[in-house]
């Protein structure tokens, strides 16, 4: 069977341009990486071609509809790679300023299952946070996503009584409106016997995972915020 020449990496409104015929004034085209003769990726984003669904489907020998479906569905799992590289950063990126023992301490706290005599989990943590910013910077179907503690925003995160979040929302930056939304809080969490934590985050998603997180990693969490704020 013939190798393809090109891999679907996604759908984008960032190029209006066929790349292939010329046509301007699309509303979206595909990403299309180029592939090395065994198959596999040869370039990186800026060698991306961005083709209509036509010319794309010519390229790849596919129809038209089978195109747009892998597009989309490309597109869907780099928003799930894009949601895993936000937690990421957002649990581990404010260890990178605790000692050793810390990191230590909240990695294995999170990942109980991975300790082995010769796992470093400075190395571990330093990993995962290349991978989720070599993530968020790829440009291959938009602009590169916020990855930075400067990027954070605050989320107050109430539980329940058995420790289930009940309500994420974003701190207002307003100091009357946030004390308003502190008071509402609290007052919530006494009716539901709960209780409230303020965290730093790139998303809401992520701040529930902060949130859940051991005190280690809370405590760096607002360390970093206050350092990135002050």
């Amino acid at each position: 069977m013939r190798t393809p020449k090109w891999k679907i990496k996604g759908i984008t409104d960032e190029f209006s341009e066929c790349g292939c015929c010329g046509r301007r004034g699309l509303k979206r085209t595909v990403a299309l990486m180029p592939l090395d003769a065994d198959g596999n990726e040869d370039g990186t984003a800026e060698d991306v071609a961005y083709y209509g669904t036509s010319c794309a489907a010519a390229a790849l020998g596919w129809t038209q509809a089978s195109v747009t479906d892998s597009a989309r569905a490309a597109q869907a799992e780099r928003g799930l790679r894009d949601a895993y590289a936000r937690r990421m950063i957002s649990i581990y990126a404010p260890l990178e300023l605790a000692p050793a023992r810390d990191q230590a301490r909240a990695y294995f706290s999170r990942n109980r299952n991975v300790r082995t005599p010769d796992l470093n989990a400075t190395e571990e943590v330093a990993r995962l946070l290349d991978r989720a910013r070599a993530t968020l910077s790829d440009t291959t179907t938009g602009p590169a996503r916020p990855s930075r503690i400067e990027d954070f925003r605050r989320y107050l995160v109430i539980f329940t009584s058995d420790e289930r979040i009940y309500r994420t929302v974003e701190v207002p930056q307003d100091e009357e409106e946030r004390q308003q939304q502190a008071a509402n809080a609290r007052r919530r969490a006494d009716q539901i016997r709960g209780s409230v934590v303020v965290v730093a985050a790139l998303d809401e998603e992520s701040a529930g995972d902060v949130a859940y997180s051991d005190p280690v990693t809370r405590a760096w969490n607002q360390k970093a915020w206050e350092a990135s704020h002050a």
